[in-house]
Parts: C-alpha cells; structure tokens; sequence
C-alpha cells in the first residue's frame, strides 16, 4: 500500500467514526492491494452507521425503533443491551 491509499484509508475511516451519514469508499481509487481493505471499511462503516442510528432512536426513548439488521456482527449485543434494560424497568 502506497502512502495515497494510507491518506485515502485513514481519512475514511475518521469519516466512519465522525459522520452521520453513510459513506461509500469507491475502492477504484485505491491501488489493487489496498482494495480488499477498502471494502472491508465500507462494510464497517454500513455496520457503525446502523448502530449510531438505532442508539440514537433508542437514547431518544424510541422502544420501538428499528432494530440493526441481524447480519451485522454488532446487532446481537445491541438487542441484548436493549432486552437487559427492559428488564430492569
């Protein structure tokens, strides 16, 4: 990976940790070596999105909001937290 792919890398993923809104990375732009990386971040930042919008919702007092998709690897823990604080009430 050259030093443009790292700059690239690292800039998308501040955008996954800041950013409120899905971002896609076009790994085009990325040397074939750095490409599988780059969608291994989209698939992170699709799976960090889901969750800030469900906590929020939930943080809001939502109940009902709707729940992480079950194929993101976060979703379990999520559902977890939320079944736990409904049982405490």
């Amino acid at each position: 990976m050259d030093k443009r792919d790292a700059e690239i890398l690292l800039n998308f993923l501040k955008d996954i940790m800041y950013s409120r809104r899905y971002q896609n990375l076009n790994v085009t732009i990325l040397s074939p070596d750095a490409q599988d990386l780059g969608e291994g971040l989209n698939t992170l930042s699709k799976y960090i999105l889901e969750c800030k919008k469900y906590i929020d919702e939930l943080s809001l007092g939502n109940r009902d909001a709707k729940p992480v998709d079950a194929d993101n690897p976060f979703a379990a823990k999520l559902e977890q937290l939320v079944a736990a604080l409904d049982d405490n009430k």
